[in-house]
């Protein structure tokens, strides 16, 4: 009898999943790019909670351990002390941080790679390996460079900076994060025009995005 509810009930999850994922593909087919749109944003500020999450957790363990590597140890506490400790260990996202993401997960990001995978599928056909390195040197050899800065200059807009901390922040930094983008997303774009379907990619690309924050 176990195994057979258990049987039933992995059948009916299975069911389920096939179900949403036909779903899914059939809003690919029928209203593609606002589902990579919505997706997109959806992925984008869950990404950047789960980015939020972590930070929070180390500096929580480092908070810890140096609490412990103390030689001196505190009886009693002030209120204030004790407020602090509540306010380090409870967890609150930054919630218009996380709607910046959103919209540019929704805005920017879907909309942008939606074009420009259709455009390399396009004129660069075939499904060899050959191909899939000719998407992906156009990909990120061309196309990363300009969309990245693109990327940070949005967010850096949305968050209220003006143009010279934008010019410092860019010539700063976005050299070094075109280089370590390479370091993920050159493997996995490789992968996403070698084998995923056009429909697909934007999905992939938004997953590898969750992974990259």
């Amino acid at each position: 009898t176990r195994k057979l509810s258990s049987s039933l009930s992995s059948n009916s999850s299975s069911s389920y999943l096939s179900k949403a994922v036909a779903w899914y593909a059939n809003k690919l087919e029928t209203n593609p790019l606002a589902t990579k749109c919505t997706t997109s944003g959806f992925i984008a500020g869950s990404g950047d909670v789960i980015c939020q999450y972590i930070v929070h957790y180390y500096r929580l363990l480092d908070h810890d351990d140096s609490n412990k590597s103390s030689d001196i140890i505190l009886t009693a506490s002030s209120s204030s002390e004790s407020d602090h400790d509540d306010i380090l260990h409870s967890f609150v996202p930054d919630w218009t941080r996380t709607l910046r993401f959103s919209l540019l997960g929704f805005g920017l990001v879907a909309p942008v790679v939606h074009h420009w995978y259709g455009l390399l599928m396009t004129k660069l056909q075939g499904k060899d390996a050959k191909t899939a390195l000719q998407r992906l040197f156009c990909d990120q050899i061309l196309f990363a460079p300009v969309f990245i800065p693109t990327f940070m200059t949005s967010l850096m807009v949305l968050e209220g900076k003006d143009m010279d901390a934008i010019t410092s922040t860019l010539k700063s930094n976005v050299s070094d994060v075109v280089v370590s983008n390479w370091t993920l997303w050159v493997p996995a774009m490789f992968v996403n025009f070698r084998f995923v379907p056009l429909n697909w990619q934007v999905l992939y690309s938004n997953c590898i995005g969750l992974i990259w924050n």
